[in-house]
């Protein structure tokens, strides 16, 4: 099993040990593995598109070097723990789904809440990063097989403009990026400034 060489700093990378992050390294590894790619950056020729925006993005920016920054990570959140690795020319490659459950109860999520909100006791905070540490342990010792289903896909990967021209705000001064400019009685005003 080629992940675990390279477990210790997925976790540095990230910061801790949760559910998420395990499954974005397992699901990232599994994903090489299935297509026989043992290059250490997969940028160049490869592409990540994931379901979600959480924690095993980051096994997939460490371990495949396709970033937001570099434009070879596509979130195209669907709120599923699914991760697909794809050929950039021809959109082929695999799409794995997360197929054991992410948690084994709805509590550690209540204390989630608590704990972004920040209105959760020491005792919570600190009963959730034990419940997560826990199930992120747990997933570990799953197969592969056990814990994604697979399928071989092919996708239209459409590409999408990122940069623009910048134009200052009038009132903040701030660059802004056109899109993201309104304007409001003959001002050009950010997202911040509109309020």
């Amino acid at each position: 099993m080629p992940y675990f060489a390279d477990w210790e700093q997925t976790v540095q990378f990230h910061g801790h040990i949760c559910p998420g992050i395990v499954v974005g390294h397992r699901a990232c590894w599994y994903a090489r593995s299935l297509l026989k790619l043992d290059q250490p950056s997969l940028a160049p020729t490869h592409l990540v598109v994931a379901e979600n925006d959480l924690c095993g993005i980051d096994a997939f920016q460490l371990n495949t070097g396709c970033t937001l920054g570099n434009d070879n990570l596509i979130i195209n959140n669907q709120g599923k723990q699914a991760f697909s690795l794809l050929e950039k020319k021809s959109g082929k490659g695999v799409r794995l789904v997360l197929h054991a459950p992410l948690w084994s109860s709805n509590e550690p999520l209540k204390l989630h809440h608590k704990f972004k909100l920040g209105t959760a006791t020491q005792e919570e905070i600190q009963e959730f990063i034990r419940l997560r540490k826990l199930r992120g342990e747990e997933l570990l010792k799953l197969s592969d097989e056990e814990l994604f289903k697979v399928d071989f896909v092919q996708m239209n990967i459409p590409g999408k403009p990122r940069l623009y021209p910048a134009i200052n705000c009038s009132r903040c001064g701030e660059q802004v990026m056109e899109p993201w400019v309104t304007e409001r009685n003959s001002e050009k005003l950010c997202t911040s400034c509109i309020g």
